[in-house]
């Protein structure tokens, strides 16, 4: 079984497919007639978005439009020539590796009942809003869990949204249209649901907006569910949780999100996914005091973080830790706390600024039109 074919082969599937995905077989020559037609495309883009235009994605594309060939073919050319001109595969989010670790809280954690990925995100620990980084980001995640998602008809991801602690900076549409449009537009019938946890009526008028303009396929993607001391509006958290997510994973969340809640002040600046990989431990010191929290692992689920999605997640991280300069002045690695002489200081500068040239890191609002993230027609 390869990666793609997914994380976690020994996990039973208890749960069925959303009762409106398309779930017939799509027909081959259906999925031969795109590749004739994106045969010029794909003979001038790089290897990268080449090996990504597999028959499954084809089918994906296929699937999302309800085997309407001309809308496929349209929705992957974009993406195609996207992706050839992007390289969304080799981004990494410049505001998390070199601005502050602390500017986006949003990864995978774990996996739901049938093996697909969880991404957890909370939006009072993001210290960053604006949208071309959030899209950056957003990127990022769905890279990394994307080659490990298992087989069709689980080869999606639950997300869960926190809105604990939003406030008005965290309200810009803009962001939530940029966001939502990429999820349709380049990584669709990805999303299984996304689980909006302790929405705040403040954010009712956003979401009426939204809704106007997204896919009412994705709007029905979305559920709104109580926090875990009962906030909000919506459905029972740990009968949603229950529904989904394998035990571990429910568990995990319902603790995360507690403890964001009750250390607060301490996890508003110290909480950080991306430095918590770097240095290989996600239990803060500061948890010792509370007896729910001294173990916990912000980094995600044991099951996670031992399966390839996770060594591979962790394995991106520290790779870009190498050419990072905030990680170098946050003396994070290794080869950045040993005592070493001046010359060899150098040597090490040196040899990180050519690690840094060496990788390629993508920022997608200097190589993508804004105009790109409109909604599908």
């Amino acid at each position: 079984m390869g990666a793609r074919d997914g994380a976690r082969a020994s996990t039973a599937v208890t749960t069925k497919p959303r009762r409106d995905r398309m779930t017939r077989a799509i027909a081959s020559t259906d999925v031969d007639a795109v590749f004739d037609a994106l045969a010029g495309d794909l003979a001038t883009c790089g290897d990268g978005a080449r090996r990504w235009c597999d028959r499954r994605t084809v089918e994906r594309f296929v699937r999302a439009d309800k085997g309407d060939v001309v809308k496929a073919t349209k929705r992957l050319r974009r993406t195609v020539r996207w992706r050839d001109g992007a390289k969304p595969e080799e981004t990494r989010c410049e505001r998390c590796f070199e601005g502050d670790f602390g500017s986006h809280y949003m990864q995978q954690i774990g996996f739901d009942a049938c093996g697909r990925a969880v991404v957890y995100s909370d939006i009072g620990l993001a210290l960053d809003g604006k949208p071309a980084s959030n899209v950056e980001h957003c990127v990022q995640v769905l890279e990394l869990l994307e080659r490990f998602l298992p087989e069709y008809p689980y080869d999606q991801y639950v997300w869960v949204c926190d809105f604990h602690k939003l406030g008005a900076g965290s309200m810009n549409p803009n962001t939530a249209m940029k966001c939502l449009s990429l999820f349709a537009r380049s990584y669709p019938e990805r999303l299984e649901m996304m689980i909006f946890v302790e929405a705040p009526k403040l954010f009712n008028g956003l979401y009426k907006m939204l809704t106007a303009f997204v896919d009412p396929v994705t709007v029905q993607k979305l559920r709104f569910v109580k926090g875990p001391s009962g906030k909000g509006g919506g459905g029972s958290l740990a009968e949603t949780f229950d529904e989904l997510l394998s035990e571990e994973t429910s568990k995990w969340l319902t603790t995360e999100m507690r403890m964001n809640r009750e250390m607060w002040s301490v996890v508003k600046t110290k909480k950080s996914w991306i430095k918590s990989m770097i240095i290989e431990n996600g239990v803060m010191e500061e948890a010792a005091a509370f007896p729910d929290f001294a173990s916990h692992d912000c980094r995600g689920t044991d099951e996670f973080l031992n399966s390839p999605a996770g060594a591979h997640a962790a394995a991106f991280v520290k790779r870009h830790a190498l050419g990072s300069k905030l990680a170098a002045k946050e003396r994070l690695l290794p080869e950045f706390c040993a005592p070493i002489e001046d010359e060899a200081e150098d040597a090490r500068i040196d040899q990180t600024e050519a690690l840094t040239k060496t990788f390629s890191f993508v920022k997608l609002d200097e190589v993508v039109d804004a105009r790109q993230f409109d909604r599908f027609e």
